[in-house]
Order: C-alpha cells, then sequence, then structure tokens
C-alpha cells in the first residue's frame, strides 16, 4: 500500500538544481526553490514592506482591504485543490509583439515594471481582459525564495505577474482596479536552473532602470515566451492585489509549471536595482519584495489537470486501513486469551 502511494505522488516540480501602491498596479503610460514555513518567510522584509511600523504587517492601518477576505498570495496546498472541467487552455492574443514596438521599463521603487500595448488580451476567461503591464517578485542573492504564492511548502526563487483589466467592462484599469471582476493576473514561478532567451529580452536592460523612477525603453519581443509551455494547467482562485491598496479585484490564474532563468539572470535582477532615488545618499537595496501568504478564508482552488489529486483520498484510506488492521488484530489477540 506504501509503494502504491509513492508511486501516485505527484513529481516535485521545483526540486533543487495618494496612493502610490494603487498607481504601482497601473500601466505606465510611457540557486532553486525551496521549502520554507511561513515563520521564516515572515522574517524577511522588502522595499513594499520595510520593517517596522510601516512594513506589511501595517498596511492594514491605512488601507482596510490589506486585512479584509480573499487576500492574495495563498499558500496552495493540495487539501484546496478541486478540479473543475470547465477550466479550459488559456488564451493568449497578440503577445508577440513587433521588435518596433516601444514599451517602457521602469523601476518604481517596489518592482521593476514592464508596460504592454493594449493589444495584448486573454480569451477565454468570463470576460476578455486587456493586458496594462507585468512585473516582478523576488527574494535576495542570499534568500533565492521570493514568489509570493508557495505550492505545498515550496517557495520559488521569483514569481511573474501579466496584469489584465476587464475591457468588456471598464474603459481602463484605472477603473477596473477596485471592482470585484476588474482585473485578471497570470502567475508565473520561476527557478533558478537554465538561461532564458524571453527574459534575457527584459534583463538586458535593466541597469536603465538602477534606481527608483528610472525607466528605459525596450524593443517588442514575444511576450509568450516568458510563460510556461503548457497553459492548460494552473490554479485558480479569486484573490487581491499584493501590495496595497489590496482591493479583492484579481481572478488568479497561477501556471501548474514553473520557467527558469538562469543564476546569473536572477543575480542581475535581484542585485541590480535600488529602491531609493539616485540623489539619496543612503542607497536601498530593491529586492525581498514579496507578500507573506495570506488566510484561506474558506476559499478552494480550483485546478485545470486531475493529475495527483488522487493523493489526498489514497492518504486517507491508507490511514484507515491501517486503523482496520489494528483493531482486526487487537481483536484476534483478545480472542485467544
Amino acid at each position: 500500500m506504501i509503494f502504491l502511494i509513492l508511486f501516485l505522488l505527484p513529481l516535485n516540480r521545483s526540486s533543487c538544481g495618494g496612493n502610490v501602491f494603487s498607481n504601482w498596479w497601473v500601466a505606465s503610460s510611457n540557486p532553486c526553490s525551496v521549502c520554507l514555513s511561513s515563520c521564516l518567510l515572515e522574517q524577511h522584509t522588502s522595499p513594499t514592506s520595510p520593517a517596522g511600523p510601516t512594513g506589511q504587517d501595517y498596511w492594514s492601518n491605512k488601507y482596510p482591504y490589506c486585512a479584509g477576505s480573499f487576500q492574495s498570495p495563498i499558500h496552495i496546498t493540495s487539501d484546496l485543490l478541486r478540479f473543475s472541467p470547465t477550466l479550459r487552455p488559456i488564451e493568449v492574443r497578440n503577445y508577440k509583439l513587433s521588435s518596433t514596438e516601444q514599451l517602457t521599463l521602469r523601476n518604481d521603487g517596489h518592482s521593476l515594471k514592464l508596460s504592454l500595448p493594449p493589444t495584448m488580451y486573454v480569451a477565454g476567461l468570463p470576460n476578455q481582459f486587456t493586458a496594462a503591464q507585468l512585473h516582478f517578485h523576488w527574494g535576495s542573492s542570499n534568500w533565492p525564495t521570493g514568489s509570493e504564492h508557495l505550492v505545498d511548502s515550496k517557495q520559488f526563487a521569483a514569481e511573474l505577474h501579466i496584469v489584465h483589466y476587464n475591457s468588456d467592462k471598464y474603459p481602463d484599469i484605472n477603473t477596473a482596479i477596485d471592482k470585484s471582476d476588474g482585473l485578471a493576473v497570470l502567475g508565473v514561478l520561476i527557478k533558478i536552473g537554465d538561461f532564458n532567451p524571453a527574459y534575457e529580452q527584459i534583463l538586458r536592460f535593466i541597469n536603465g532602470a538602477k534606481y527608483k523612477n528610472f525607466e528605459v525603453r525596450v524593443p517588442g519581443f514575444n511576450v509568450r515566451g516568458l510563460l510556461p509551455a503548457r497553459l492548460d494547467e494552473y490554479y485558480r482562485y479569486d484573490g487581491s492585489l499584493t501590495t496595497p491598496p489590496c482591493f479583492p479585484s484579481v481572478l488568479w490564474t497561477v501556471f501548474r509549471n514553473h520557467v527558469t532563468i538562469s543564476h546569473q539572470q536572477y543575480l542581475a535582477l535581484v542585485t541590480s536595482l535600488h529602491a531609493s532615488s539616485v540623489q539619496n545618499a543612503e542607497v536601498t537595496p530593491l529586492n525581498n519584495n514579496f507578500r507573506k501568504p495570506q488566510p484561506i478564508d474558506s476559499r478552494v482552488v480550483l485546478v485545470s489537470f486531475k493529475e495527483g489529486l488522487l493523493v489526498p483520498i489514497l492518504l486517507s484510506c491508507s490511514i484507515l486501513g491501517v486503523v482496520l488492521i489494528v483493531a482486526y488484530l487487537s481483536c484476534r489477540l483478545r480472542q485467544k486469551r
């Protein structure tokens, strides 16, 4: 029985190898995954959540939604998963941009953000969602554990978010940002591994955005290359912005399969940027810009795949089987006496 359970366990896909924050979500017009407990995550602070009375534990003092329900990110665990046959493969449209298209890569002091043209959109959701921007969350050179979402206690080196707004119902992201059906975000978990040429299309310009409010022009490229090869396997849940004002307005799609970037690419991301302005005498590194996992609040996580979902059932059955065997042996021993 034990060998059967071990055989059916899913493979570990991450084994070692004035509202400034609201504007942060709005598009600009111009070495390995490791298991960490949530208590370890709380030891990290970030430019978006510095230590002390302005850190993420104190966001709700100014932004009440940050202490509300349906917050993100979350820790995705097997017991939360429910297969949904209605979840279809994600359909990204016009993600292959011409090199003549000029995008703006900007350091806003909280993350590295790339503007995206309104020709890009996601189909197959309840509404059409138009792209606005993408940005990153990451750890540090010493702690390559900066993804916002955790999967079965595993935190990845970094995470990419591609932000879209509901263009069927709202004229722009500013209008949609606080609506319950306003946003849809594609989340990509990033592991240190092989060199990634698609991510290099962004990272090779990173020095042009070294300080807060610095920006640089980036030629268009195939944004589809930033996503995993398979767009039909993902986690889906209702959540929020992961920075203030924390509006619960996001339909989250977190892809099951991670992508990789090289160690050199990761170091470029986590060591090149400053959260401080160029005029500041004291330089503040921009790293560890992730929010810790939030309460589940009775939510379930819908999944588009069935593989691995039998594990909790098998484990429950195996425990029941052990109990029955022990009860039977106990009964036989009493009979012999």
